[in-house]
């Protein structure tokens, strides 16, 4: 009976105990929540980003983005299609940012300016929610890992990692829409590819047989062609040379070196991609699509293998393995 007695108030203690241990970690995560919670930089998620501006205050150069029902949007410093992936990493990275330290509750006009934050050089302002959240970036700091920031409004300076103020910095070409030619390769039910010289190569594909027709008649290799296709849709611009242009001659397009068409099944209207002269300055080719009306380069790399690549679409062909 003791026995059973002793054994019962060991139960008993073990569940109580364990009930002190539940309720003490249970707090822990609270008071960690909590400290998280604080040591973000902003209190919204990327979701909740509506509109977003950058502003360089030192040349007065400003980029505005807007999120809209088909994507993303730039406004400034010119309308064009955002790129959805590269703004959605920026946001990510500007959001998700941490506090390092508050340095100041609030500063004296001299160490304003000490820190850069009297005439700053950079601003970001967040909309979410139907407000806007304004950042003010200050200089980096002596060991070049840290920089310090203000909001708009409020006395607190804060000290943060240098790869923020890095990361607002970005230009309105790291965060527009870079692809070359929008089309689905696996939808292609022929391909042209014409040079200036008079080279040509003709592929087609029907209820998935791939035949060659032109600069001869036979099997054309689905795996190869695909590839080439592929590395086209993947390729972004290298830079963008003239978003209005009224006269195509000086980037060698009226007749281009290299002209690529893409046929699409269920669309009338193909995909082209043409190919001018040589931008020896950026070390790339001048380039337009039917899709858009600007000039821009594309890499080396993607137009020769362009070239290359009109050689090797037949099945079979090992040429350059």
């Amino acid at each position: 009976m003791n026995f059973t007695k002793k054994t019962l108030f060991w139960v008993i203690m073990l569940i109580a105990l364990s009930g002190v241990f539940f309720l003490f970690d249970r707090k822990q995560e609270e008071v960690k929540q909590v400290e998280e919670a604080n040591l973000k930089l902003l209190p919204f998620t990327v979701k909740e980003v509506s509109e977003f501006r950058i502003t360089n205050l030192k040349d007065n150069s400003k980029i505005g983005v807007v999120r809209g029902k088909d994507g993303w949007q730039l406004t400034e410093p010119l309308s064009a299609k955002g790129d959805a992936k590269a703004i959605e990493k920026f946001l990510t990275n500007i959001v998700t940012a941490r506090k390092d330290a508050v340095l100041f509750d609030k500063i004296e006009p001299a160490k304003l300016a000490e820190l850069g934050l009297a005439t700053p050089e950079l601003e970001m302002g967040l909309k979410a929610g139907g407000q806007e959240t304004v950042i003010v970036f200050g200089e980096k700091g002596p060991t070049h890992n840290i920089a310090y920031i203000m909001f708009k409004g409020r006395p607190e300076v804060y000290r943060v990692h240098s790869d923020l103020k890095s990361e607002a910095g970005k230009d309105a070409y790291a965060l527009r829409d870079k692809t070359i030619l929008d089309f689905d390769p696996v939808k292609m039910r022929r391909l042209e590819i014409a040079t200036r010289d008079g080279r040509r190569v003709v592929v087609e594909q029907d209820l998935g047989k791939w035949n060659l027709l032109e600069p001869t008649r036979e099997r054309a290799s689905m795996a190869k062609v695909l590839e080439l296709l592929y590395a086209i849709k993947n390729a972004e611009i290298k830079a963008f040379a003239d978003e209005n242009p009224t006269d195509l001659s000086p980037y060698g397009l009226p007749l281009p070196m290299l002209q690529l068409t893409v046929h699409l099944e269920q669309k009338e209207t193909p995909s082209i991609l043409a190919v001018g002269d040589k931008d020896r300055a950026k070390r790339a080719y001048f380039a337009r699509t039917n899709q858009q009306k600007k000039v821009f380069d594309v890499e080396e790399d993607m137009v020769n293998t362009i070239l290359l690549s009109m050689d090797k679409l037949a099945e079979g062909n090992t040429a350059g393995k």
